[in-house]
C-alpha cells in the first residue's frame, strides 16, 4: 500500500526537496503551499511519481477541517506530516524593537498554524500503521544556545522567528507524548544553512566560512525522521541525524 505524506511549504527550498525525496521512496506526496504547486505536481507526474497539490495558508486555520476531510475522502489516512512552512521577516530585531503585528504574524504562521494543522490531521495519522510527524525547527530557537551569554551567535537575533521555533519544539514534545500510545513518532530537526527561498542576503559572521547546503542536503534529516522504524526516537531535536539539546 502506497504511503501518503503531506509537506507544507512545498513550493520551493527544503519543502520541495523533501517532497521529491519522499516521492523517490514511493510516497504519494500532497504538496501544500500558499503558492500553487500544480505545475510542480505535473512535472513530477511526468517523471513517474505520484503527487497532488493543495493550496494552504497556515494563517487560515478555519480551512484545516476541510483539508482533513479532503485527505480522508481521497486517501483514508495520512502516514507522514512534514510541518516545513515558515517565514523569517525579523532578522536583527530585538524583542523591544519588533512591532506587534510582525510578532503575531510570525507566531501565527510558524507555530500556531502547524499546531492547529497537526491537531486537525491527528485522526488521519492515527489511521496509519506507523505515522510520523516531522517539524522543521532551527538551532536559532535552541534554548541551550540562546541562554548561553558566551555563545558565538549571541548577537544573531530575530526575536519573533526564534520565539516561534521554540514554540515548534514545544509542539513536538506535546504531540509526541500524546501520540506515543498510537505508535506515532514526532520529532523536530534543524536543517542548517540551506540555499533556499528563505535565504538571507548575507550569512552572519561566525568567524569561519559557512557553506550553504543544497535543499536536498537540508532535507536529509527530514526524510530520515519521516521513515523511522518502530525502534526510532520520538520527542527529539535533531541535526545531521544526530540528537541535539533543546
Amino acid at each position: 500500500m502506497q504511503k501518503i505524506a503531506l509537506v507544507t511549504g512545498a513550493y520551493q527550498g527544503i519543502g520541495l526537496a523533501t517532497s521529491e525525496l519522499l516521492m523517490e521512496q514511493g510516497f504519494h506526496v500532497i504538496m501544500a503551499d500558499i503558492q500553487s504547486c500544480s505545475a510542480l505536481v505535473n512535472n513530477f507526474r511526468q517523471k513517474g511519481y505520484t503527487a497532488s497539490h493543495l493550496k494552504l495558508d497556515l494563517a487560515m486555520s478555519s480551512i484545516f477541517p476541510a483539508v482533513a476531510n479532503k485527505i480522508e475522502e481521497q486517501f483514508g489516512r495520512l502516514d507522514v506530516l512534514v510541518n516545513n512552512a515558515a517565514i523569517l521577516v525579523d532578522l536583527g530585531r530585538h524583542p523591544s524593537l519588533i512591532d506587534e503585528d510582525t510578532y503575531r504574524r510570525v507566531i501565527e504562521v510558524n507555530q500556531i498554524g502547524p499546531f492547529l494543522l497537526t491537531r486537525a490531521l491527528t485522526p488521519l495519522l492515527k489511521k496509519s500503521s506507523q505515522a510520523r510527524i516531522v517539524n522543521v525547527s532551527s538551532q536559532a530557537g535552541q534554548l541551550a544556545q540562546l541562554s548561553d551569554m558566551a555563545s558565538p551567535i549571541k548577537d544573531d537575533v530575530c526575536a519573533a522567528y526564534q520565539s516561534s521555533k521554540i514554540g515548534v519544539n514545544a509542539n513536538t514534545v506535546l504531540f509526541a507524548k500524546e501520540l506515543e500510545p498510537f505508535g506515532i513518532k514526532v520529532n523536530s530537526y534543524c536543517p542548517g544553512w540551506v540555499d533556499s527561498g528563505m535565504n538571507l542576503d548575507e550569512l552572519p559572521d561566525y568567524g569561519e566560512h559557512i557553506r550553504l547546503k543544497s535543499p536536498k542536503e537540508g532535507a536529509d534529516t527530514a526524510i530520515w525522521l519521516a521513515t523511522l522504524d518502530a525502534d526510532g526516537p520520538t520527542a527529539g531535536f535533531f541535526s545531521e541525524r544526530e540528537k541535539i539539546n533543546w
